[in-house]
């Protein structure tokens, strides 16, 4: 049997930035065979099948980090449809791959939901994770992109700041970012390492994502899940609180760098931060009304 090695040097290092744990040889894998003669047999290996391979691995080892809400389960069916855009990758290589659900109104609108951003938010993990998986499952009036784990060299050492140091909710560039970070970091923060904003506004791969994904998906209704500050953070135009009574309705306002800041203030992007409780609940109902009282809300005018 003869192998033939298709890798360009490119798509080599995409495979290699996926799985830094894995290596990804010539011989690994072979997806397609030709037959040549009846005496020889060339396999063809595909890299970017491996590579497909090693994000869908990488996405269950990720989800499979958080508690599961559901009965019945299956992540690896689920991670099969994930999507990775290109400079989704963090400081040490990881992806941070995303789910996108169409959803089945004629006027549905986009949602783009971002948890994990802060790594040691384990409770966020586990609702973005549930989110991931129920929106495949149901038929959503609204169009869903959901990124699960936002920054997961966080998530892995059970961080709050990226493998740089730095929050990723004090790093996106506000137009007050160059002026007003690094002091509201001394004042407010008392210089807190957990809250470190950066060198400089989007120094960091994680942002320059997120930024990615609101610049081509753009979304008209965005969730940032965090804990444990148990409340909804709405950053957008008046509106009636939603009868939802897990989490209260309230504005905590937003500050140099915030997401709030950088979508509402600055882009008339509503931004909803759901602060959940310490202690996740013991089922999942809690999470299923508040992703369907989201999808009424963002259906009036939210401008």
């Amino acid at each position: 049997m003869i192998f033939l090695n298709l890798f360009s040097v490119n798509t080599l290092a995409q495979a290699e930035t996926i799985s830094s744990t894995a290596v990804v040889s010539a011989t690994d894998v072979a997806v397609s065979s030709t037959q040549i003669s009846s005496a020889t047999t060339i396999k063809v290996i595909t890299p970017a099948a491996s590579a497909r391979e090693s994000l869908v691995k990488w996405c269950v080892q990720s989800l499979g980090a958080y508690k599961n809400f559901k009965a019945k389960t299956n992540l690896e069916k689920s991670c099969e449809k994930i999507l990775l855009k290109d400079r989704c990758v963090s400081v040490n290589g990881k992806p941070i791959f995303h789910l996108d659900q169409k959803g089945k109104n004629e006027k549905a609108k986009n949602i783009l939901v971002i948890s994990v951003i802060h790594g040691d938010e384990i409770g966020a993990g586990s609702l973005g994770r549930y989110w991931f998986e129920r929106v495949q499952e149901i038929d959503p009036r609204n169009n869903w992109r959901i990124i699960p784990v936002a920054n997961p060299d966080g998530a892995l050492k059970k961080s709050r700041t990226n493998a740089s140091g730095v929050d990723l909710n004090r790093n996106f560039p506000t137009a007050d970012w160059e002026a007003e970070a690094e002091k509201f970091w001394k004042k407010d923060a008392k210089s807190s390492a957990r809250k470190f904003p950066g060198e400089k506004a989007a120094s960091e791969p994680e942002v320059n994502c997120i930024m990615d994904h609101i610049e081509e998906f753009k979304p008209q209704f965005v969730i940032s899940v965090h804990t444990p500050l148990n409340v909804l953070d709405y950053d957008g135009p008046k509106v009636p609180a939603p009868n939802y009574s897990y989490l209260p309705w309230r504005r905590l306002g937003n500050f140099p760098g915030s997401l709030g800041r950088y979508l509402w203030v600055e882009q008339k992007v509503p931004v909803l931060t759901a602060e959940l409780k310490p202690d996740l609940p013991t089922g999942s109902s809690v999470f299923d009304q508040l992703q369907d009282v989201i999808g009424q809300l963002v259906q009036t005018d939210l401008k």
